[in-house]
């Protein structure tokens, strides 16, 4: 996030060049950002291109974090990329439409967890879950 000199923050990704946004706060702008970054992913999806892993890892308020729902739907995603499944072999495997597995894929649908983890299943692959760690509490005297 900078500061430009209209006082207005501008929001870039290292690891997605088509990511940018601002916003009038700094608020503003980590609200758009979030947004901003599901955007360039549902391009590099609908492309069907790789997802972008080579930006470097932030840590404090100056990142985005995507919602966990959007998070296990590109799990699926990579999954069928590295596999080579298409959108149909999927359909197929879950006894579901195709239709369905592309509202499965839409970051911005929220379908059921349980088909998220079926559809892994399916590819014989899951979703890892890295719980955060817990702070220390300091005593004070």
């Amino acid at each position: 996030m900078e500061r430009q000199e209209n006082g207005w923050q501008l929001v870039r990704f290292a690891g997605i060049p088509e990511a940018l946004t601002e916003g009038e706060t700094q608020e503003e702008a980590r609200s758009n950002a979030v947004d901003c970054v599901i955007a360039a992913l549902e391009g590099y999806m609908k492309a069907g291109r790789p997802l972008p892993r080579d930006g470097p890892g932030h840590a404090g308020q100056d990142r985005a974090v995507l919602p966990s729902l959007v998070t296990a739907k590109l799990a699926v995603y990579v999954t069928m990329r590295k596999q080579g499944w298409s959108k149909l072999k999927l359909a197929k495997q879950l006894g579901m439409p195709e239709n369905s597995v592309r509202r499965l894929l839409d970051l911005r649908h929220s379908p059921h967890m349980w088909v998220i983890d079926e559809a892994l299943a399916k590819m014989n692959a899951e979703m890892p879950i890295d719980l955060p760690k817990p702070h220390r509490r300091r005593n004070v005297a």
